[in-house]
């Protein structure tokens, strides 16, 4: 996540890991905490929709399917 996007991200947390019921054997559901902000304005909706595709993209590239 941080690798793949420098601009705007300031933070990532890993807060849940879960394994159980409604999650494919050998597979685990991960959350994570993101925070994005610039030093000298308000980031607009399309530079947060960008800089989250970014990581999404990264994310699927290492084999993450994204939970809807």
């Amino acid at each position: 996540i941080r690798k793949a996007e420098k601009n705007v991200l300031r933070g990532v947390k890993l807060f849940d890991v879960y394994t159980g019921v409604g999650i494919p054997e050998g597979k685990k559901s991960v959350a994570f905490n993101i925070s994005m902000r610039a030093s000298d304005r308000t980031l607009t909706d399309e530079e947060v929709n960008g800089a989250m595709s970014k990581i999404l993209k990264a994310l699927e590239e290492l084999g993450a399917q994204i939970r809807s």
